[in-house]
């Protein structure tokens, strides 16, 4: 099934995004905001590709999904159809009752509008297809510009991250009800 919204298709990740991967595992804000992957090579991006990216979900329709552009969207000569701008899926994580919405994106493509229209896509297919009555999003604290994207979204802060009966004070949940 093909999935695209108005600018953007998203695709299952493979070993020839490799160093799309690279570039944006080891970008400041995913290692400052996401975390290190340890991925230093072509080959650990491959890895983190099969071993990550690819993990297995209860459903064939979860997983993040390499969002990559469905046009020569007028942002220069060197600027692709099918150039991979980020990452955007839904998980389902061992931790929240419900499945979470996860968006990275290469700095060069951020505040163009494309990171609200793929989480757009996103929250409206959790809805609208996986029939979810609620959507969650995890994000630091820290992180301002990935929470103001929740909330023009329409998510709501519930609290800190609640793990083993532990709240914590940095990793902050968002979550979206269904309208239905």
């Amino acid at each position: 099934m093909m999935m695209s919204s108005q600018r953007l298709y998203y695709r299952k990740p493979n070993e020839s995004d490799a160093a799309f991967i690279f570039d944006l595992v080891n970008e400041p804000d995913w290692l400052k905001y996401i975390g290190d992957r340890k991925v230093s090579n072509q080959q650990d991006a491959v890895q983190f590709i099969n071993e990550s990216l690819n993990a297995k979900q209860p459903l064939d329709s979860l997983g993040l999904r390499v969002c990559c552009l469905a046009s020569n969207d007028l942002l220069g000569e060197n600027t692709n159809k099918d150039t991979p701008i980020g990452l955007c899926g839904l998980l389902k994580r061992e931790y929240l009752d419900s499945i979470d919405i996860g968006y990275a994106f290469i700095r060069k493509y951020r505040g163009l509008g494309y990171g609200i229209e793929a989480a757009t896509f996103f929250k409206t297919y959790a809805f609208d297809h996986l029939n979810v009555e609620k959507l969650y999003a995890t994000v630091l604290k820290q992180n301002k510009q990935s929470i103001s994207l929740l909330e023009k979204l329409g998510f709501r802060f519930l609290g800190g991250l609640v793990e083993n009966n532990i709240e914590s004070e940095n990793i902050m949940l968002y979550v979206s009800y269904s309208d239905v």
